[in-house]
Order: structure tokens, then C-alpha cells, then sequence
């Protein structure tokens, strides 16, 4: 079993927010954890619009910005690929997915369809929906 994060439960690693302790224990327990590539672009903006607006200081910021390559090298990394993005056009047709949450679904099918027993974690509701209609196990974090 990996558990595959999109970025909306990622962040909770980095930046308290509801959900933050369970998905600090799955890394605490080594639990295998999966993203997509584009996910270290989404969070390095996540964690900069944080400081941005006060939530985060600036020592703070670059501490978890620096210590992203080498957090990303411990996970399975999911790259984007054409046939893994031939997905999404599909999945924004029977799901309300934003771009970058319908490839994010797609890494997480792609995991599974290559025998992984995947279970997807997101703060997105309609996220959640789609990963669970789309045959994925999901969780709602936070």
C-alpha cells in the first residue's frame, strides 16, 4: 500500500493546518508515500504565498524550501508524462477538477494501474469524489 498525497495534504507535512498530525505520523511511521512531480512546484508556492502573508516567517520559508529535494527524493515520484496526462481530459469531463487536481488524479491512477495499491489523500472534496468514482481508495484530510 502507498499513500499518494496531492499537494492540499502535503503541505500539512511543512505548515500546521488541520490534518497536520496525520499526515506527519504517515512519515513518522515511514509509511511509503507517493506524489506527483508537479506537487514540489505546488507546494514550494504554497509555502511562498504562505510567507507572503504573514502566516509563516521568512527563516521558516526557506528552511522548508531548502529541504524540499531531499524530502521529494525519499518519496515515490510520479512523473508527467503524455500518457499519464491522455487521462485528464476524461476526468474533467465527469468530474468539477481543477487542471492540476485532475493530473494530480491522474498520477494517482497511473500509480495504481501499474499495480500499486494506491490510496489517495486530499483536502479537496471534490477531489476526494473523484479519486473514490474513479476507483482509487481516498481519504479527506483535514
Amino acid at each position: 500500500m502507498i499513500y499518494f498525497l496531492d499537494t492540499s495534504a502535503l503541505v500539512k507535512r511543512y505548515l500546521t493546518e488541520p490534518g497536520s498530525a496525520e499526515v506527519r505520523s504517515l512519515f513518522r511511521r515511514k509509511r511509503p508515500i507517493a506524489v506527483a512531480r508537479i506537487a514540489s512546484a505546488e507546494l514550494a508556492a504554497a509555502v511562498a504565498r504562505q510567507h507572503r502573508e504573514g502566516a509563516v516567517s521568512e527563516t521558516t520559508r526557506d528552511v522548508i524550501l531548502a529541504r524540499l529535494n531531499r524530502d521529494f527524493a525519499q518519496m515515490t515520484v510520479v512523473d508527467v508524462r503524455a500518457a499519464m496526462l491522455s487521462r485528464v481530459p476524461a476526468l474533467v469531463v465527469r468530474w468539477p477538477l481543477r487542471a492540476y487536481d485532475a493530473v494530480q488524479l491522474a498520477a494517482a491512477l497511473t500509480l495504481q494501474a501499474s499495480g500499486v495499491s494506491t490510496t489517495f489523500w486530499s483536502s479537496d472534496a471534490n477531489l476526494v469524489a473523484a479519486a473514490l468514482g474513479e476507483g482509487l481508495r481516498a481519504t479527506e484530510i483535514g
